[in-house]
């Protein structure tokens, strides 16, 4: 887990100095409401149910 914050942390650094931040940040968005979109309960099976006489 240390490893992980290490390597976000210098990914941060390099995207602010090459002027990417904006970018980067935009695309974290658009995965963050693609991930709550495919979440949604509309997206999981149906529950199986016992056949009505």
């Amino acid at each position: 887990m240390n490893n992980l914050i290490k390597i976000a942390v210098a990914l941060a650094f390099m995207a602010v100095a090459s002027g990417n931040l904006p970018w980067i940040l935009f695309q974290v968005r658009k995965a963050q409401i693609h991930l709550i979109v495919e979440s949604q309960a509309s997206k999981w099976p149906r529950a199986m149910t016992l056949p009505s006489r």
